[in-house]
């Protein structure tokens, strides 16, 4: 398991389909030496360093209908769809309390993606120097434009890291590892669509045109990473999780049942290939 990463995709509520891998390894009792992760990716990573099985379940099932989570009412009066206080604050430090001695005292090196509004390009943070810290930067690599706001930051204003570095598996490359397990939450074939409302978003973010140009190219660097991705598959150096068939959710769900389902399905198909994955790691 030496210099081997396990690197985890965003996606909003699909990363539900993660959470129900990352109990699989859990249960498995399978534990990486180093996480990346990017937005939903970087959150349910927190939980599964931290060694808290079922956490991820709790936030994203138990509370994803909670109108504090997603509010369409919020979204249109404050701008803001995704209840940022709530989800990394009142969840982690009252609701479904967050272990934050285990996750000090881990053994693994875990990484988060956040884009750099100035420069559009990709920060990974890995050094948390207090509870504050760690919850602020999960916030800024959960951001998402046009409905959370920005995120200021150790001298820099962030947003979603999903944007910069969607699957941060160069990251875990330059880190050292030579093999990488990646969890994405998008299906085999899928190809992203340049994001619609150009104009827009370079009047909402005039001040940050590099930060535009991210948001603008950001599918041809999605749609080339995932091209990277099946070269190193092919050489044997990643082995790939990821849905069988499309995802029944998007981004954005409050359904209880899809989103069990879905977190059900992460966690059988990850049981189908347990036995590949032990051969890939072992190998």
């Amino acid at each position: 398991m030496e210099q081997t990463g396990l690197v985890l995709e965003g996606g909003g509520m699909r990363g539900t389909y993660t959470a129900g891998v990352l109990d699989y390894f859990l249960d498995m009792d399978l534990h990486f030496p180093y996480v990346a992760g990017a937005s939903a990716g970087a959150s349910n990573g927190s939980s599964y360093v931290a060694r808290q099985r079922g956490r991820n379940y709790q936030v994203l099932v138990g509370y994803g209908d909670h109108p504090e989570y997603i509010s369409y009412k919020r979204a249109f009066r404050q701008k803001e769809l995704f209840g940022m206080d709530f989800i990394f604050d009142k969840l982690p430090n009252e609701l479904v309390p967050f272990d934050y001695d285990a996750f000090e005292a881990r053994d693994t090196h875990f990484s988060v993606a956040t884009t750099d509004m100035m420069t559009g390009e990709a920060h990974h943070y890995d050094d948390f120097p207090d509870r504050s810290s760690l919850l602020t930067i999960m916030r800024a690599s959960c951001s998402l434009p046009l409905i959370s706001p920005m995120i200021s930051y150790d001298g820099k204003n962030l947003m979603d890291g999903g944007i910069a570095d969607p699957v941060p598996i160069e990251q875990s490359i330059r880190h050292g590892n030579g093999k990488h397990v990646v969890i994405l939450t998008r299906n085999q074939g899928y190809i992203k669509k340049r994001m619609r409302l150009g104009w827009y978003l370079q009047r909402k973010f005039k001040q940050y045109p590099k930060f535009v140009e991210s948001l603008l190219t950001r599918h041809d660097k999605y749609n080339h990473l995932t091209k990277r991705l099946h070269e190193l598959e092919k050489e044997g150096k990643v082995f790939i999780i990821r849905p069988e068939e499309q995802l029944a959710i998007g981004r954005i769900e409050r359904n209880k049942q899809k989103l069990h389902h879905v977190y059900m399905q992460g966690y059988e198909e990850m049981k189908n290939q347990e036995k590949a994955i032990e051969d890939f790691l072992k190998s």
